[in-house]
């Protein structure tokens, strides 16, 4: 990936709006971030922001040791930083993380199974979507069960979170979000699949 940091801000948050607006984030929550090539410096989405409002000049420029190299005034990185940073130094092919809270994905999430692969297309590109436990956000807790998961399934592109949504991985920040979108679509189907059977037992 080639591409400048002032063209991966634009990016950045371009596709942080996307997400809000394909309501796989609400409020404040959620948090993407992307690899900076020519320095390996990460930019993040801002804490308390909502990604419906994140602008290009308003993310947040740290290293890999969580050190902040560049921050608006006021603004400080998203909480759940570390363990985008963990991810990072685990996995070098990947360039960009999106964190979200969609909610057909969540609510499988919650059941503690790994997401069902309702779609061909779903089984061909995501392939096994694991399900990671719960922690509080933030934690060191939620931090190693994230990266205890991403070394533990070093083929998969994405993970879902007890309570706590969605990781998507990608080697450029359309294919992170891409990914999320469409592990949330296919939540969605297996859905709809479950509730068709479900009417027809009774």
């Amino acid at each position: 990936m080639n591409t400048g940091k002032k063209e991966l801000q634009e990016q950045l948050a371009d596709f942080s709006r996307r997400s809000f607006n394909r309501h796989l984030i609400g409020g404040t929550g959620g948090n993407n971030s992307v690899r900076i090539p020519e320095s390996g410096h990460v930019l993040i989405t801002p804490s308390g922001i909502s990604l419906a409002d994140v602008e290009p000049d308003g993310l947040i420029e740290c290293t890999l040791d969580g050190e902040v190299i560049e921050a608006p005034k006021g603004f400080k990185p998203s909480k759940e930083t570390s363990f985008h940073l963990g991810i990072y130094k685990l996995r070098p092919e990947v360039n960009s993380i999106f964190h979200v809270h969609p909610p057909y994905s969540t609510g499988f999430a919650n059941l503690m199974e790994p997401l069902p692969m309702a779609t061909v297309s779903a089984a061909v590109r995501l392939k096994h979507v694991p399900c990671v436990g719960s922690a509080l956000p933030g934690s060191d807790e939620l931090r190693e069960l994230i990266l205890e998961a991403v070394e533990k399934y070093p083929e998969s592109e994405a993970f879902i979170l007890k309570e706590h949504g969605i990781v998507a991985l990608g080697p450029d920040i359309p294919s992170a979000f891409y990914t999320a979108d469409l592990i949330e679509d296919t939540a969605k189907i297996a859905f709809v699949e479950k509730t068709i059977l479900a009417a027809r037992e009774r």
